[in-house]
């Protein structure tokens, strides 16, 4: 019950803070029209003059909706480079801040100060999810199969590899310092081998070895079977499974991380330090 407390008063807190300079709003309405452009145009221009192309793409990847394809992609990236971001770097900027040792000091769970730090991004990627897929509907004209309620479930199902990757960053930058670098390279490691733009089965087979260890590789094909292919949530089953399950040990990696860097930086008292 007292990490229960913990978390909510940290959410709390955070979330008081992003509603109180309202200016992310720019960027999220902004960044979902524009990023997935540039893939859509090409795809399309490649596609030929009489879209004949299309039929190639439909049989790699079960579907001629090129554009649905690329926005469901595109769109679960940015809301993991969003989470990747703000909670992979909270503690730096707690420490930023400079009140990152006051609150290392309170006799609270360490784990669920840094857990409540973690709300802040999932109400952001909800927030963002959202706003994609009208603008998505509205501007694009891409029809969405499933209903909402399959929509969520999708988007909790990506949660937990979200939350554990974000940990693991977390966690990290109390001992680098600086996750911009790590951020960096995952996520570009994300765009190439699980298929945002592209169906994974393209890839060599070596790539497509490494997709697999991926747990958004799983939830991306999920999300477009329930959304642009019209597949139940049993019909996405295999894939709902594979996200859940490495996202889970995911997390487990991301807590052990945690009390390693949190016992390292307890001996070295190198917390303060920049």
């Amino acid at each position: 019950m007292n990490n229960l407390r913990v978390i909510y008063a940290v959410a709390k807190k955070d979330l008081s803070s992003l509603f109180r300079y309202p200016t992310w709003i720019i960027s999220i309405l902004i960044w979902p029209l524009i990023f997935p452009l540039m893939y859509i145009v090409s795809a399309i221009g490649f596609s030929g003059p009489d879209r004949s192309g299309l039929s190639t793409f439909k049989a790699a990847t079960g579907t001629a909706d090129i554009i649905g394809f690329i926005v469901i992609g595109t769109m679960v990236w940015m809301a993991v480079n969003l989470t990747m971001w703000n909670f992979g770097g909270y503690l730096r900027n707690e420490q930023m801040k400079g009140t990152l040792e006051s609150n290392w000091l309170c006799p609270i769970n360490k784990f669920a100060f840094l857990l409540g730090g973690g709300v802040i991004s999932i109400v952001l990627s909800l927030i963002f999810s959202i706003v994609s897929v009208v603008e998505y509907r509205l501007i694009f004209g891409v029809h969405f199969t499933g209903n909402v309620f399959e929509w969520i479930l999708i988007f909790l199902i990506i949660m937990p590899a979200v939350f554990g990757l974000g940990m693991v960053f977390a966690s990290l930058v109390l001992w680098a310092k600086q996750v911009n670098a790590m951020v960096n390279v995952v996520r570009g490691l994300m765009m190439i081998l699980c298929g945002i733009t592209f169906p994974i089965s393209i890839m060599p087979g070596w790539m497509q070895f490494l997709a697999k260890f991926m747990p958004f590789t799983y939830g991306i094909e999920a999300a477009r079977q329930v959304m642009v292919k019209d597949k139940s949530i049993m019909e996405a089953g295999a894939n709902i499974l594979a996200c859940l399950g490495e996202g889970a040990v995911l997390m487990i990696v991301g807590k052990i991380i945690f009390n390693m860097i949190e016992n390292r930086v307890k001996l070295s008292g190198s917390l303060e330090r920049f």
